[in-house]
């Protein structure tokens, strides 16, 4: 994986390759999904099999969805974890820190698609996040702590919402100077 920080087509790159795991965990059928932001099933399906690529409109409308599902759905707790950690801090992390977080984020997305939801999903992402030697620094670069009942979010955490538009804005500022 490139180590490319605040580019925009590294940024657009991470979400197309998380999508299936993060649109479960969100909850959502990738119908579901294609509804929300006005696009067929079909394209949904291209862009997590890589058949398409991911543009910057798909981008944002899909960041801005999943930006509004966490701010009106509270019992979702693992989801806005999910985003801070593969796609908010994504680029903070060594190589084989971000593929073991990434696998245990895939087994967690499975949970959710059976239908775990909540606390319970919550304690499974912690249990396996706890299984990964290098954990404790992975959520720290993310804002999050381990606790009894699974991830805990820090101070840094809820500061990191909405900022993913920052990078994107901030880095196309940047170029026109140039």
């Amino acid at each position: 994986m490139p180590r490319i920080t605040e580019n925009k087509n590294y940024q657009v790159l991470l979400l197309q390759q998380n999508l299936a795991a993060i649109r479960k965990i969100a909850g959502w059928t990738a119908e579901q999904l294609a509804h929300k932001i006005g696009v067929t099933k079909q394209t949904i399906s291209n862009l997590e099999t890589g058949k398409s690529s991911m543009n910057l409109t798909q981008y944002i409308a899909i960041r801005t969805i999943l930006d509004y599902e966490i701010e009106t759905n509270k019992e979702n707790i693992v989801l806005p974890q999910v985003i801070t950690i593969l796609l908010d801090k994504g680029d903070e992390l060594n190589e084989e820190d971000y593929a073991k977080v990434k696998e245990a984020i895939n087994t967690v997305s499975i949970s959710a698609a059976g239908g775990v939801t909540g606390v319970t999903l919550a304690s499974i992402f912690g249990g396996l996040l706890a299984a990964i030697p290098t954990s404790t620094a992975i959520l720290g670069v993310a804002g999050l702590a381990l606790g009894p009942l699974g991830i805990i979010r820090g101070a840094i955490g809820g500061a990191i919402a909405g900022t993913w538009l920052n990078k994107i804005l901030y880095k196309d500022k940047e170029n026109k100077v140039k």
